[in-house]
């Protein structure tokens, strides 16, 4: 049998300093990490400023073309009520020449 007693110590361990500073390599790591992730936010905020530029060129080209077509159709409109006038007044006036005879 053995004997039960006082168990042996473990090894100690060097205690973990939470205040250290960090070392060469973590900083140059996190300064590399920091660089890479500010150069991501630029090239999407490229990729959507160019978005947003076609979205408003697109946008205005639309707007373009609705004012184009509401422009033609009043004209269209307005080309009608004078085609419809004259041949009110064409009218009259065979009716006024008719009755001449």
């Amino acid at each position: 049998m053995t004997p039960i007693g006082p168990a042996s110590p473990a090894p100690e361990s060097p205690a973990l300093d939470d205040t250290a500073e960090s070392g060469p390599d973590t900083a140059a790591t996190a300064a590399a990490f920091s660089k890479r992730a500010e150069v991501a936010l630029l090239v999407q905020q490229a990729r959507q400023q160019q978005v947003q530029g076609r979205l408003d060129r697109m946008k205005a080209d639309f707007n373009q073309a609705q004012e184009e077509r509401s422009e033609m159709l009043r004209e269209m409109n307005a080309l009608r009520d004078m085609a419809l006038e004259q041949a009110k007044k064409d009218d009259e006036v065979l009716k006024k020449y008719i009755a001449m005879i």
